[in-house]
């Protein structure tokens, strides 16, 4: 006992420490399991077939059959399908895509303005002016789409409505070389060679200035027959 007693005087700081440890250990276990309680989210079960109406309302692209998404090409897949069937000449199989990315988003003016300029290589004019004027009625500042309409409405003789447009062209760049040679071109049709020669003495000076030697030389013949035709 006495040996006892020794021992309790002589250990009685380290065992005030040892409940307090216990404690603190105790206060640390139960802090632990409170965070990974509030870490965890809290998991409901839904009703048969809730989760698969919920992703079918909140997604459009959803096939409510199998809940998986669908194989539908985005407006942006279609448009890029369709520069790439017109980069190897399938003026008809891009019209196709280009017709599919316009059936999803109607205001697509790049949609437009190159499906115009593939059913102009297909020589269907009046579906090409259609869409390029549709193009400009969203983008009215794209000076080719009114370069390709004024050559598009040339190649089906509205000889006046493609003087205009290459005149729109021609004003707001003074320098179009192709915009003066097709506007000299349409006034030697429409019966004016006067005006024709002017434009076209025009556009060869600028593609002399370009060097582009072949188009001036295709120019030149052209000035020969529009003087041809004014001496008449």
């Amino acid at each position: 006992m006495k040996n006892l007693a020794n021992f309790i005087v002589q250990n009685r700081q380290s065992l005030r420490i040892v409940p307090l440890s216990l404690a603190v250990l105790g206060t640390v276990a139960i802090g632990s399991r409170a965070l990974r309680a509030q870490s965890l989210p809290a998991i409901s079960s839904p009703a048969v077939g809730e989760q698969v109406r919920s992703n079918t309302n909140n997604s459009p692209n959803v096939d409510t059959k199998t809940s998986q998404p669908s194989s539908q090409p985005s407006v942006t897949e279609t448009v890029r399908l369709g520069d790439d069937r017109y980069a190897q000449a399938d003026y008809k199989g891009a019209v196709e895509a280009y017709s599919q990315a316009l059936q999803a988003y109607k205001l697509n003016a790049y949609a437009l303005y190159n499906r115009a300029n593939a059913y102009r290589q297909l020589e269907e004019y009046e579906s090409a002016i259609a869409d390029y004027t549709a193009a400009l009625q969203i983008a009215p500042d794209n000076l080719f789409a009114y370069l390709y309409r004024g050559i598009a409405l040339y190649e089906s003789q509205q000889l006046e409505a493609a003087i205009a447009d290459f005149s729109k062209v021609i004003e707001q760049n003074p320098s179009h070389a192709l915009a003066f040679q097709k506007r000299g071109e349409s006034h030697l049709a429409f019966g004016n060679p006067t005006a024709a020669i002017q434009d076209l003495e025009q556009a060869a000076t600028l593609y002399e200035k370009e060097e582009k030697f072949r188009k001036h030389s295709q120019v030149q013949k052209q000035i020969k027959q529009a003087k041809s035709a004014q001496s008449k």
